[in-house]
């Protein structure tokens, strides 16, 4: 790991990073594999392929208006968001970057992921830009506002990070995949469903991590997933306007407090069974117990969005 804060930590800590790192190169033979095979899954595909460039116009000849976009407006706000999100990639690359060693599987994975990541930007804003669906001018000042602000999401360790992306990533291709059904648009829905085929194999991926690390630390590894899933927001939570976005987005069927617990949650806490393990370190027992009371505490925060 290159975290190595030891001239602020205390021996307990050092101990626990320590451990950490033990864990990360016991389960490299398996990140290994799950890389290799993330490559044989994977299928490249192009934007360019997609989108219908016969139909653009420069807007230096004719300058954007609203009636120009066929979108309804919740779509567009859950398109922007869903780009504003991407475009943060340099943001999660670095904390990521910055909790492996350098060289070998991790950082592979993390260059790969990146690379995969980076398209998924620069196709939404090619189809909001050639499509016309917003003004090119906010789409940019809203990028700059959102890189400005960055993303330092506090992670104490790469086991709350593994944590944090493994939801994460899920709730990103849900929430592509049902933006593009929404949309009632052949061409952002073929956009936006390889970007959640792509999505579901990073998830895949780091889901597969966690379960890797939940066998050989289980002790650690729960907390982590306890305290990543209880304040887990979505990337673009810095962004400006993120309630309305929110709310616009849950409101339309989209992604709100019911698809997270139905569609993110639960299959995380079903596929990692987590009221299977048997744990003796008193706060892995009691980060199991909270754990497993989750699916009550989102229960009434479903209830509560839904009563408006």
């Amino acid at each position: 790991m290159l975290i190595d804060y030891r001239t602020k930590l205390s021996p307990e800590q050092i101990r626990s990073l320590d451990s950490i790192k033990e864990s990360l190169t016991a389960i490299e033979p398996t990140v290994k594999e799950l890389l290799a095979q993330h490559r044989l899954n994977s299928k490249r595909w192009y934007s360019h392929d997609i989108l219908p460039w016969g139909r653009g116009k420069d807007f230096s000849e004719v300058e954007w208006r609203e009636e120009q976009n066929s979108l309804r407006p919740e779509v567009v706000v859950a398109l922007e968001t869903n780009l504003l999100t991407e475009d943060n990639l340099p943001y999660y690359h670095a904390q990521i970057e910055r909790m492996i060693e350098s060289g070998g599987v991790w950082q592979e994975w993390n260059r790969r992921w990146t690379s995969e990541e980076g398209a998924h930007a620069a196709a939404l804003r090619d189809y909001l830009y050639l499509l016309r669906v917003m003004d090119p001018r906010q789409i940019e000042d809203n990028r700059r506002s959102v890189m400005e602000a960055g993303f330092d999401r506090e992670f104490a360790d790469p086991l709350e990070v593994f944590a944090y992306t493994a939801a994460q990533e899920l709730a990103t291709r849900v929430s592509h995949l049902r933006t593009g059904q929404k949309a009632e648009e052949p061409i952002v829905l073929q956009l936006l469903s390889n970007i959640a085929r792509d999505e579901n194999l990073h998830f895949v991926f780091y889901r597969a991590v966690v379960s890797a690390l939940l066998e050989v630390n289980p002790e650690q590894m729960l907390p982590a997933i306890m305290k990543q899933l209880y304040s887990f927001e979505m990337p673009g939570a810095g962004m400006d306007n993120f309630e309305f976005r929110q709310t616009t987005i849950a409101n339309a069927g989209i992604y709100g407090a019911r698809e997270h617990r139905d569609m993110v949650i639960i299959p995380l806490l079903r596929y990692w069974e987590i009221d299977k393990m048997i744990v003796r370190a008193p706060p892995a027992q009691k980060a199991q117990e909270r754990i497993l009371r989750l699916e009550k505490v989102l229960d009434r925060v479903v209830e509560k969005q839904e009563r408006g």
